[in-house]
């Protein structure tokens, strides 16, 4: 088969799963909706960067990237939470990993112990996804499917997914100004 011939046949297969995904993806953008509502303006403390994890995920749930999804919330809270320390000054927290910004963020009171705890849950969800962990241990992801009697690792990923995205609507209702521009 000629390259020609393969790029034919690949949009083709392109096209028709685009076709057959297409009632998923809306269900998927219906509830990416509802769950955050209107937005507004927001001003956003973590910049380009997270701008574009919030553009981002919303785009990877809605075409099924779950994995994506998990790793960009976590990212736009860091970002977010490390452009508060560094307008404060503390540049070498907001450098750190994620778990230190977070311990700060709590004793700074840049967010309250309920959000820190659930903050906490969001990093130990995406664990499994950044860091290997060999066969059956602890925090691996092989071990967190059995554990929550997943079928498959698509069906972990996409509850972890929600979970990490019920995660990021407290934290944006609790920490990001939103604010509708006036006519």
């Amino acid at each position: 088969m000629d390259y020609e011939e393969i790029k034919r046949q690949g949009i083709s297969d392109f096209i028709d799963d685009e076709k057959k995904t297409r009632p998923d993806r809306i269900v998927r953008f219906v509830e990416l909706n509802e769950l955050f509502s209107p937005q507004g303006d927001m001003l956003l403390t973590g910049g380009l960067q997270s701008d574009l994890a919030f553009h981002e995920l919303g785009n990877s749930y809605v075409n099924g990237n779950y994995m994506a999804v998990v790793l960009l919330c976590q990212a736009f809270i860091e970002h977010s939470l490390s452009g508060e320390f560094i307008m404060r000054g503390h540049n070498t927290i907001a450098e750190s990993s994620f778990k230190k910004i977070l311990e700060s963020a709590k004793s700074f009171e840049i967010i309250s112990e309920a959000l820190f705890e659930q903050l906490e849950v969001l990093r130990k969800i995406r664990n499994p996804y950044v860091h290997a962990k060999a066969g059956l241990k602890n925090g691996s992801l092989v071990k967190k499917m059995i554990d929550g009697r997943f079928e498959s690792a698509e069906d972990l990923a996409q509850s972890d997914a929600l979970k990490s995205l019920e995660i990021l609507r407290s934290f944006v209702h609790q920490n990001v100004v939103t604010f509708f521009p006036q006519p």
